[in-house]
């Protein structure tokens, strides 16, 4: 990831902001939207969209959106370190041996990624899954009017046999 792009990608999270403070949450999330495209491991951007989803009550377009984030940020940080481990060739190959050793190296033969964003969303993700998969059904107005004459009827035909049972 170039530094231009990352630099575009915080004028854009910036921008956002300003319109979220505006009151606009339509156009921040689209300057959200632009600033992850620019650059998918600005995971401010991805905190944003993911808040102003959650306002917006669309559980399942934030669990669309948290999918995506942790793919996207994943692959970015996988090209970055293999991008890395080209230009650093030897760097790399001098200390593999420790790094095994140590523990730091993931079964691909990539460093572990220390980064906490990724458990985050992923914790993130299940609880929405989990509400989403629980939440009580919405009550829909199905039920029948009842007259009120009907009412009257039973609750006439109900006093006689109190009145009976407690005489007997």
């Amino acid at each position: 990831m170039s530094r231009r792009k990352q630099i575009q990608s915080k004028e854009q999270l910036d921008a956002g902001f300003e319109l979220e403070r505006a009151g606009d949450s339509a156009a921040a999330l689209k300057r959200y939207q632009q600033a992850s495209r620019t650059d998918p491991t600005n995971s401010h951007a991805w905190n944003r969209q993911m808040v102003l989803l959650r306002k917006a009550k669309s559980k399942e377009d934030e669990i669309k959106l948290i999918q995506k984030a942790i793919a996207e940020y994943r692959k970015a940080y996988e090209t970055k370190q293999q991008d890395w481990m080209k230009e650093n060739k030897a760097k790399a190959e001098s200390t593999r041996e420790l790094a095994h050793v140590l523990g730091l190296l993931e079964s691909t033969g990539f460093p572990k990624n220390i980064d906490t964003t990724i458990e985050k969303w992923q914790t993130r993700l299940y609880l929405l899954e989990y509400r989403v998969k629980n939440a009580r059904k919405k009550k829909t107005s199905s039920k029948k009017p009842v007259s009120k004459s009907s009412k009257s009827t039973t609750a006439a035909t109900k006093k006689p046999k109190q009145n009976a049972q407690t005489q007997a």
